[in-house]
């Protein structure tokens, strides 16, 4: 959180979810996102009014005299040939923090979308190679690796099929608008859950319905079962699904139907706490 307020994805005067609402749908204790509330407004970030909720306190940190200085720095890097990585890797050997040795890391998901993305941009950032992993099939698949990553949507699972295996799970977090207006639709709406695989459903269907999104309103199908999917289209009233997904699905939602696109992505804050963690338990 505290990334995207210093990256300008939250300004000044956004409104952030409620603790109860937020920890609900990642599935984490309260008192653990309150701990996180309470850090950031005593840094300065935030500001909670009573009932009127919390408030990101003051906007990015970076002034453009920085922007222009990074902005330089990436020129040279280019010049130079770096990757992001390596940049990453310098500024940590320059701060005194041990390089990363090669640590054998799996990446787990439920969908081959997900994880094809999710392995390109840990690769990417990281710098070390990243095994993906289809969560049903673990634990064979996870056979050799060191570390184990995932969201922590699917932490629990991951935990649960590979009991001895180190796992890292990182914060997927929702655009906060996005899971605002989803907490606000009317209590008798049809909302139709749409995802790639039928575990993405499970996981999903669980951190709306810890936020108030429950059966029978919520819909549930996947882009495999043609038939169900057609049935729960006609149905919904609003639909809930990734813009990967939408793509799918746009010739086949009807023109009265409400689209939200929906989904939680891994930003660069999350990555960066890997490389912490990474870094931490280097040689």
């Amino acid at each position: 959180m505290r990334y995207r307020i210093l990256s300008g994805e939250l300004r000044q005067e956004d409104r952030l979810p409620p603790v109860r609402q937020l920890a609900a749908f990642l599935r984490v204790n309260r008192n653990t996102v309150a701990q996180v509330y309470r850090q950031l407004e005593a840094e300065g970030y935030l500001a909670t009014r009573g009932r009127l909720g919390t408030f990101v306190r003051r906007g990015s940190a970076v002034t453009p005299g920085l922007a222009a200085l990074l902005d330089r720095l990436l020129v040279e890097a280019e010049r130079q040939a770096l990757t992001s990585a390596d940049l990453q890797t310098l500024l940590a050997m320059h701060s005194r923090v041990r390089p990363l040795r090669r640590r054998r890391v799996g990446f787990v998901e439920c969908n081959t979308v997900d994880l094809a993305y999710f392995r390109r941009l840990l690769e990417r950032e990281v710098g070390l190679p990243i095994r993906p992993i289809l969560l049903h099939r673990l634990p064979r698949a996870a056979r050799g690796c060191d570390l184990l990553v995932t969201t922590f949507f699917h932490i629990e699972e991951v935990q649960r099929k590979a009991p001895a295996a180190e796992v890292v799970g990182l914060v997927a977090l929702p655009d906060f608008r996005t899971l605002e207006e989803v907490a606000r639709l009317p209590r008798r709406a049809r909302v139709a859950l749409v995802c790639a695989t039928e575990e993405g459903v499970r996981s999903k269907a669980r951190s709306l319905g810890a936020v108030g999104l429950r059966r029978p309103r919520l819909l549930t199908a996947t882009l495999g079962d043609g038939k169900r999917l057609q049935a729960v289209l006609a149905r919904a009233e609003v639909l809930l699904a990734s813009p990967k997904v939408l793509e799918r699905l746009r010739r086949l939602i009807p023109l009265r139907v409400r689209v939200i696109p929906f989904a939680s992505v891994l930003s660069e804050g999350a990555v960066a706490l890997l490389r912490e963690r990474l870094a931490a338990t280097a040689a």
